[in-house]
């Protein structure tokens, strides 16, 4: 399935779209009754910052998305 993704240069912090390939992963599960399926998605060409020109995404090297935990300092 394709679908466009939004990702940030970690250079200069640009948001940037292209088009890339869903696929589900499904990785050996501890538990022989639990399924897992993980969301990854596959570039169809190597992207670049439209803004540095640095390279976000290699043709062929699978995107994870994966929520970062903000700590808050009181």
């Amino acid at each position: 399935m394709r679908t466009k993704l939004r990702m940030k240069c970690k250079n200069c912090g640009h948001w940037n779209r292209f088009e890339v390939e869903k696929v589900m992963l499904n990785p050996d599960s501890p538990e022989p009754k639990v399924q897992v399926f993980l969301p990854s998605y596959l570039p169809l060409k190597e992207e670049k910052c439209s803004k540095c020109g640095q390279t976000i995404a290699a043709e062929k090297e699978l995107i994870r998305i994966v929520k970062s935990r903000e700590t808050h300092s009181l």
